[in-house]
């Protein structure tokens, strides 16, 4: 996705797909960090390519490694993220799911930090 001298633009489909695959595989070789980092750019993929339904399917996946990596404040933005995204293709109610995912982490950080 970077751009150089002999590349003028882009090729998000290419790196998506890529991005999708990479994801996938440190999903099941249990490299839990590297594949969030691989969904949340194939989610950005997703999106430069008109795709908010997909994007949004890849910030909850996003969201699920964060959660197994206990990276709490993640967990939430992923999820706010894949709601906003749920919204752009007019679908609320899927919206209105992760939303709730993400105030329910929201509310278990809440009361994580108030015994600290």
């Amino acid at each position: 996705t970077k751009l150089s001298l002999t590349r003028w633009s882009a090729d998000w489909k290419s790196a998506t797909l890529l991005y999708e695959q990479a994801a996938n595989g440190f999903r099941v070789s249990k490299d839990y960090e590297k594949a969030k980092l691989a969904f949340e750019k194939a989610s950005k993929g997703q999106e430069m390519l008109a795709s908010p339904w997909d994007a949004a399917k890849h910030m909850e996946s996003a969201a699920a490694l964060a959660k197994e990596l206990r990276n709490w404040t993640e967990v939430i933005d992923f999820y706010r993220r894949a709601s906003e995204l749920y919204m752009q293709c007019d679908r609320p109610q899927p919206a209105s799911d992760s939303l709730a995912k993400a105030a329910r982490y929201g509310h278990c950080l809440s009361l994580m930090l108030s015994e600290f």
